[in-house]
């Protein structure tokens, strides 16, 4: 029987070539030889670091949804003291340029391939980890609501189609890839484009009846603290796997 050594360099270079394989063919198409081949190391090596496609695949997941962020996030911004429209404006340029930015393509396909194959891998990532964002920007809503800034009649419901949109505008970049609609969607400064439709219609929803609708006075020091966590999160995103462009 073979020994191996362990060694975080050899595990990181396997979770790269895997995450290139699950991208181009999914978890049911991908094949462990392909991955070997990839890596340029051994099958056998790949068995000894993850003793199966399902927990290989299961750990570049974990690391793409980065379950450590949204405690960063919520630590980095608590001596801000938010209102509730300032703490709104922040999650969502959050998740535009989190998506838009600090998610590579890669990623977008092996969320569109673990949606066509069923999501059932997704399940838990999903309550572990989207779910629980969901409920801290809907319970930020529900503190405008309570306090005056807001009006809706379903918080989770405004959430839920906000992210929704951000999550398929850029999943659909790769279908619309070299079709005539491509042009009207992407190029340019589209994050740009998708943060301010994306604040503007989100603040348009939620301003109260009879009220004037207003965006928050976003301070140039909290600007630059929202630039610095975006590239906190890239930087991250290529700590364990040397991405190749």
């Amino acid at each position: 029987m073979q020994s191996f050594k362990y060694s975080r360099e050899t595990r990181d270079v396997i979770l790269n070539a895997a995450k290139k394989e699950f991208a181009h063919r999914g978890y049911s198409g991908a094949r462990m030889s392909s991955i070997a081949k990839r890596a340029g190391v051994n099958q056998a090596l790949i068995h000894y670091y993850f003793s199966s496609k399902e927990k290989l695949y299961q750990e570049v997941l974990q690391f793409l949804f980065h379950h450590e962020e949204s405690t960063k996030i919520e630590e980095y911004f608590k001596e801000d003291r938010l209102t509730p429209p300032e703490a709104l404006y922040v999650a969502i340029y959050i998740l535009v340029y989190l998506h838009h930015d600090a998610i590579d393509p890669e990623t977008n396909r092996i969320i569109s391939w673990e949606i066509a194959e069923g999501g059932q891998n997704f399940k838990k990532l999903l309550t572990e980890y989207l779910y629980p964002r969901l409920d801290r920007i809907t319970f930020i809503i529900q503190q405008g609501v309570e306090q005056g800034y807001f009006e809706t009649s379903d918080p989770f419901l405004i959430v839920f189609n906000m992210v929704n949109f951000i999550i398929s505008f850029e999943n659909n970049k790769q279908y619309l890839k070299d079709t005539p609609w491509y042009g009207r969607f992407y190029g340019g400064d589209d994050g740009k484009r998708l943060f301010e439709y994306t604040l503007t219609a989100t603040f348009k929803a939620l301003t109260p009846q009879g009220k004037l609708f207003a965006l928050p006075h976003i301070s140039n020091e909290l600007q630059h603290k929202l630039h610095t966590i975006i590239d906190m999160l890239k930087s991250t995103q290529g700590e364990r796997y040397v991405l190749s462009k």
